[in-house]
């Protein structure tokens, strides 16, 4: 983390070439001072060459000038990076410093919660288990008592069951002979039509035998005759409206 990369810098050294271009403008110089005595023409000509070399030495200068101004920037751009990434790496060493402190107060602290919480969980577990205890032995005598109240509603749903089968039973005799009793009062219906319907007859009879008196003695055989068909039938309905009569008797007496 102490440890930090310099980063490297390049060399502001000049080319062989700017070099060897720069002393040969310094000697041409110094040449021209030695011959300024020669004749005119080598003077122009030297004069000439002078010029030239005086122009490349002055171009050397200005792409050395350039050179140099382009390394310089260069060098105060990556002085401001390598400032900007030294305060970087110092904030994030701060950051990755106070990150590790508060880690560890954090794991110290959580530590000690769950200590704290792992106690307390065992003193609650040993409470829980001294209530259960003291309450199941408290509670002994109830259960008991709900186990015989859970035998006794047992016995009694049995006897209840038992009696609900019993009247079911009755109800279905009670239907059966309420279905009887229901045929038998159709049948005296029937009986009660039969014997109006006799009379009907016996009115005629009698009515004809005012008129016809040839026709007394077949007559009376006949009356006779209806008279007793009329007895039994009457006969038989009484009967019927006897078992009637017994029938609704013993209905309310079942209810």
């Amino acid at each position: 983390m102490d440890k930090r990369i310099e980063p490297e810098l390049p060399s502001i050294t000049p080319d062989l070439d700017q070099v060897e271009a720069f002393k040969d403008s310094l000697n041409q110089a110094n040449n021209k001072v030695s011959t300024s005595n020669t004749s005119p023409k080598s003077k122009a000509i030297k004069t000439q060459k002078t010029g030239v070399i005086n122009w490349i030495s002055i171009a050397a200068i200005i792409a050395l000038a350039a050179s140099v101004f382009g390394l310089y920037g260069q060098l105060s751009a990556t002085q401001t990076q390598l400032l900007e990434s030294t305060k970087r790496i110092a904030e994030l060493e701060h950051t990755l410093t106070a990150t590790d402190e508060e880690m560890d107060l954090s794991a110290g602290a959580m530590q000690a919660k769950l200590n704290t919480l792992t106690e307390r969980t065992d003193e609650l577990w040993s409470q829980m288990d001294k209530l259960w205890a003291s309450a199941w032995r408290r509670n002994q005598s109830e259960i008991k008592k709900l186990e015989e109240q859970a035998s006794n509603n047992a016995k009694s749903q049995t006897s209840t069951t038992t009696r609900v089968e019993a009247l079911s039973q009755s109800q279905t005799e009670l239907a059966l002979k309420l279905s009887l009793l229901e045929e038998q009062q159709q049948a005296a219906n029937v009986l009660k039509n039969q014997i109006a319907a006799i009379n009907d007859d016996v009115d005629q009879l009698k009515s004809q035998t005012q008129s016809r008196d040839s026709k007394q003695i077949e007559i009376g055989g006949s009356l006779a005759q209806i008279e007793m068909t009329q007895t039994a039938l009457a006969e038989k309905l009484e009967r019927l409206e006897r078992r009637l009569a017994a029938t609704t008797v013993t209905q309310p007496s079942t209810n």
